[in-house]
């Protein structure tokens, strides 16, 4: 099965919703829209600082933990309608949950700190509770910017965009993320010129 272009291996199902036990679902549930936003090439602490101001519906606009330049970031349809539904369920609950504008985007879900924000270590381990759920050992925030990167670069998009979405100023840096996909391109293009591509 092919997984979801912004996602690790193994995820795929999980954020489509195909058929799986109901107890689950309803631990996967809480995860999706922070692995929605994770998934589109933010840095765990960029996540983490997001505020509800932050978010028009469309971008977020990402304040970069390294440097201070602010990056806009479009999520897709998909991501958009988690984040979407997660902030109106909080809009129902109110009091402390209510998403005010100045409040965090994300909250931690330990009730000793509920209505605060979701920190940097808890969004650690409420991925690596994710991993476990869908069988993906050792998951990590990092990850999901890890295959952002290189579906960045496998659809096309010019590095130099590629770059400002994951807030990279350096072209090494960014390389670190797009190399399998060059040793791909590589491979292929030998095959191609020998005339063996019909399975590419």
């Amino acid at each position: 099965m092919c997984c979801h272009p912004l996602l690790p291996d193994g995820l795929s199902r999980f954020e489509h919703h195909e058929p799986e036990p109901q107890t689950r679902l309803r631990e996967i549930h809480p995860h999706l829209p922070i692995t929605a936003v994770i998934s589109h090439g933010l840095r765990a602490s960029e996540a983490s600082a997001l505020n509800v101001e932050h978010w028009n519906g469309k971008i977020l606009k990402v304040h970069r933990s390294k440097g201070q330049n602010v990056s806009e970031v479009p999520l897709s349809r998909e991501a958009r309608s988690h984040l979407e539904t997660y902030l109106e369920w909080r809009r129902q609950q109110g009091g402390m949950f209510e998403p005010l504008p100045e409040s965090p985007m994300f909250l931690a879900q330990d009730p000793k700190s509920a209505g605060q924000r979701l920190g940097y270590k808890g969004l650690h381990r409420m991925v690596k509770k994710l991993g476990a759920i869908a069988g993906v050992e050792d998951l990590n925030p990092h990850r999901f910017r890890h295959t952002f990167g290189t579906e960045v670069i496998r659809r096309g998009v010019d590095p130099l965009f590629g770059k400002e979405l994951m807030g990279i100023k350096r072209d090494r840096v960014f390389q670190r993320y797009t190399k399998g996909v060059f040793k791909q391109a590589a491979a292929e293009a030998y095959l191609k010129a020998i005339g063996e591509d019909e399975n590419l």
